[in-house]
């Protein structure tokens, strides 16, 4: 376990160096089901079941409609507390895997495509509680350090478990069998890590009373009174849209373009963004602490406008290396991408209870851009060409930029934020009464 940066007092150190232990080990297991549930299952279902372009479309959409359903783990989260709706839906993102043994891969395509969509619905919510507990566990000069090297545990198990699981499937595509269960007693094994963390008593958010329709009053006060928040969402629901609309593209044209074999495309498009994305993590954490997550962005940004274009400009040009110069850039990018993503509402949110409201919000515009921006992207590959819906990702990207340097300055002005968004006939938290 690496030493902890000497900015929290010998109590804080010991509570937060065996949180990251047991979440490390939660992380590694997780990164084995994450692998199987939602990298490989396309694979599977094409090579294996021989699924229906219907049936791949519904699982490239699920986690994008679980995140639809943001408000609704956010209202469960609120009322549970985040820990329990982690496990309880890590429990159940897990169970379907086991129901994968008794498929026949002839006949039970869509029974596949049922249990894989399940349990993604439920891995949004535990993703959703996961990235509100970081405000909990650990302080905000932490959360880089911690959740680098979180990332990189994840991303170390779930490489290599893609990689296995191809390997497996072309020496006998019955391997499935053995492969999810596999990957569902790692996720239990998971769950068992989660439970064992210890909240900080002093930082434990009382169980809401809101009802709907002050939950919803609540979101509709942060998008119009938090700026900055605001800004920063505008500017991620760019960049994303740019990602969402180009990486579908930009495989097919690849392919089409080089000829890549199944594991050339396997290797450049998938398993060298998320190595480097591994290797990554933890020097991105570094500068998230440093720098903040507005400035990170910004460099993000930046990455994914020379990733898109050095793909781009390989398509056009027909030279391999700018493929490979953009999966590198475009592992970078998302490496820092991945941070942002989850650390976004712990930032922004006042206090420990309106990162629940924050997390809905940012889960609905993500929902909004996973299951849109593709359409785009295959619209304008029909209609226009391939290489103009690259040129649009990389023209969206860059209009995230000013966005981002407009919301910087409201970020920096902002030591510690005020706005509060919990109705007001609720009282204070504990973490709040111990502060007064």
């Amino acid at each position: 376990m690496p030493r902890l940066p000497t900015i929290v007092n010998s109590e804080e150190h010991d509570l937060i160096r065996y949180n990251l232990r047991a979440e490390t080990f939660f992380s590694g297991f997780n990164g084995v089901f994450l692998a199987l549930a939602i990298f490989v299952s396309p694979v599977v279902a094409v090579t294996s079941f021989e699924a229906t372009p219907l049936e791949l479309t519904i699982l490239v959409s699920a986690f994008p409609v679980g995140a639809f359903l943001g408000p609704v783990w956010a209202f469960l989260g609120r009322h549970w507390g985040m820990q329990k709706l982690v496990t309880q839906m890590a429990l159940w993102a897990n169970i379907p895997l086991f129901f994968v043994f008794f498929l026949d891969r002839q006949t039970d395509s869509a029974y596949f495509t049922a249990l894989i969509t399940l349990s993604q619905l439920f891995n949004s919510a535990m993703r959703m509680g996961q990235s509100s507990m970081y405000r909990v566990m650990y302080p905000r000069e932490l959360r880089g350090f911690v959740l680098g090297r979180l990332t990189f545990w994840s991303y170390l198990t779930m490489v290599p478990s893609i990689l296995a699981t191809g390997w497996l499937l072309d020496k006998s595509l019955a391997m499935y069998q053995i492969l999810y269960p596999l990957a569902g007693m790692c996720g239990l094994v998971s769950c068992l890590y989660y439970s064992m963390l210890h909240v900080p008593p002093h930082k434990v958010p009382r169980p809401s009373s809101a009802n709907w329709r002050e939950s919803l009053r609540g979101v509709q006060h942060i998008l119009s009174q938090d700026r900055a928040y605001f800004l920063f969402q505008f500017a991620f629901f760019l960049s994303g849209s740019a990602f969402f609309m180009s990486t579908h593209i930009i495989l097919l044209l690849t392919h089409k373009r080089f000829g890549f074999s199944a594991f050339e495309l396997s290797l450049w498009m998938s398993v060298m963004p998320q190595l480097l994305l591994t290797l990554a993590s933890p020097a991105w954490g570094k500068i998230l602490d440093r720098h903040g997550i507005v400035h990170c962005r910004l460099i993000i940004s930046f990455l994914m406008i020379a990733y898109l274009g050095s793909y781009l400009f390989g398509v056009v040009s027909g030279v391999a290396w700018f493929i490979y110069l953009g999966s590198i850039l475009q592992g970078l990018a998302n490496s820092g991408g991945q941070l942002t993503w989850l650390l976004a509402s712990s930032h922004f949110a006042p206090r420990i209870e309106d990162v629940p409201l924050y997390n809905g919000i940012h889960f609905v515009l993500n929902g909004i851009r996973g299951l849109v921006a593709p359409w785009l992207g295959s619209i304008l590959l029909v209609t226009a060409g391939g290489p103009w819906a690259i040129f649009a990702s990389v023209l969206l990207t860059a209009a995230s930029v000013p966005v981002i340097m407009r919301g910087l300055r409201l970020d920096d002005e902002r030591d510690e934020p005020v706005l509060r968004v919990v109705p007001a006939k609720d009282e204070p938290g504990p973490a709040e009464k111990s502060a007064g």
